[in-house]
């Protein structure tokens, strides 16, 4: 056994003592008070992940950088899944506890592990009438948040007065709130293992989960446009004003698309001449390559939005541990949005003359091109609902797993060079070459990280291999 091995074990017995109960209570004590049913245990586990929930609703509807043109799918859908919380959310954590109560996991319980921190944060510095005036006013919030959210603009909800006491309740009970922590405390608990796991895993959550909404409607609409070009279809093409509230923005998606639904259906002339191979044309076989593309970038986002958005015992996907340096995270976070955007402006991602020009090779560039991103997307797809950046949920050893522990990233990479070959520049190469070299560090990061999971110690024996077969 390795030392690091060693260590993350001796922490887990040394949790498992100081865990045993849902409260860090002498036996004897716990003994002689009633127990919690199993009604209370859900409603408290319910209640953290509501108050996480409303933080991200005010986060992604308050802050300036979700409210940018790509996150407004997200602003979209997130208040719908905050309300299917709300009316589900107690029946869900009920049934969960009572499938579930084994020790193993409720001491890897993330509702537990918000509730133990609040415990920790507030205990003995707000009365029981203090605490009823905080959830009242913080129930009060969420209801006039979920009134401007749910109305249209010219409601009684978007008035003055409910704007106004909207956020008074928010102020006194941050007031409220604010007063009573305890920092100390609640660094000492955050620094368990479990607890850090928990908090660590909402923020890979909160950040990745809007961008991959943006990605997959992205990579549709890209999909409808091509399609309906094809067809010699005008595009649908509108933006949802700023403001408009969930059932405004259902009514104009379906005045825009649902209205053109059937031009979307393929006629008898598209698949008849799908398959004529001896009539396609270099045009025909281009654009089968534009729409495949973007196929796989949609199969890609979505099953990664699917895994970042969802997290239950149930699907069997609960995070084991999450990235614990910041040089793992900053290699991560630099390959999205925002951040990518750096590299771009020092060393511009901008076409040169054309190297190649012919156009069979530039097809072929393209063929190339998508069957590695095919890989990289079948990569996503192998880990079933477990894919999460930064995180282990479960090793994977199916599909292109089998051969290299790095498919991904080598497939990407080396798509990303086929790509931009026929129109290369130094700048761009440059460019190329340091993204490729950010993927490098996240390969080695994640390398460290899962290598204190025994499982993946043992997929590394039978999967040698890091990039290259036989080679790396």
């Amino acid at each position: 056994m390795s030392e690091a091995e060693a260590q993350v074990r001796e922490e887990d017995e040394d949790e498992d003592a100081s865990e045993s109960g849902e409260e860090e209570k002498p036996r004897a004590k716990v003994a002689a008070e009633e127990a919690p049913t199993v009604w209370q245990r859900a409603t408290y586990r319910w209640t953290a992940i509501t108050a996480v929930m409303a933080a991200m609703l005010v986060l992604y509807t308050q802050h300036p950088y979700y409210q940018q043109g790509q996150f407004t799918p997200w602003r979209s859908v997130f208040p719908v899944a905050f309300v299917g919380w709300l009316c589900f959310g107690l029946i869900y954590c009920k049934a969960t506890i009572e499938k579930f109560s084994a020790r193993r996991y409720v001491l890897r319980d993330g509702g537990l592990h918000l509730i133990m921190l609040a415990k920790v944060g507030f205990q003995d510095r707000l009365s029981p009438f203090a605490w009823r005036v905080v959830s009242l006013l913080a129930a009060s919030g969420a209801i006039l948040g979920l009134g401007r959210a749910l109305t249209p603009a010219a409601s009684g909800w978007h008035g003055e007065y409910a704007s106004g006491a909207l956020f008074g309740c928010a102020a006194l009970c941050a007031i409220l709130v604010a007063r009573c922590l305890r920092p100390a405390e609640i660094w000492r608990k955050i620094r368990n293992r479990r607890i850090r796991t928990t908090l660590l895993a909402i923020c890979v959550k909160g950040f990745f989960t809007p961008l991959m909404t943006g990605f997959v409607v992205g990579h549709v609409t890209s999909l409808s446009k091509a399609w309906l070009a094809h067809k010699h279809l005008p595009p649908i093409d509108y933006k949802v004003p700023a403001g408009l509230n969930l059932f405004g923005q259902i009514s104009l998606w379906w005045h825009n698309v649902g209205a053109r639904f059937g031009d979307f259906l393929s006629s008898g002339a598209d698949v008849s001449g799908l398959f004529s191979l001896g009539s396609w044309t270099q045009g025909d076989v281009s654009f089968g390559l534009g729409l495949a593309y973007d196929f796989v970038f949609m199969v890609d986002c979505g099953w990664a939005l699917a895994g970042y958005a969802s997290e239950s015992r149930w699907l069997g996907n609960k995070t084991r541990s999450v990235e614990f340096t910041a040089l793992g995270w900053v290699s991560c976070i630099f390959c999205y949005p925002p951040f990518n955007n750096v590299l771009g402006t020092y060393l511009p991602l901008d076409n040169g003359p054309a190297q190649i020009s012919d156009p069979v090779w530039l097809l072929v560039f393209k063929a190339a091109t998508v069957f590695l991103f095919a890989i990289y997307s079948s990569a996503t797809v192998a880990f079933g609902w477990k894919f999460s950046n930064l995180t282990n949920r479960g090793i994977v050893s199916r599909g292109p797993y089998r051969f290299v522990r790095h498919p991904a990233y080598l497939c990407k990479c080396s798509a990303w060079w086929l790509e931009h070959i026929p129109t290369m520049t130094l700048p761009k190469a440059l460019f190329l070459s340091g993204l490729c070299g950010v993927y490098a560090l996240r390969a080695w990061t994640e390398e460290r990280h899962l290598s204190l999971d025994p499982d993946y110690v043992a997929y590394k024996k039978k999967t040698p291999w890091v990039l290259f077969p036989g080679v790396y």
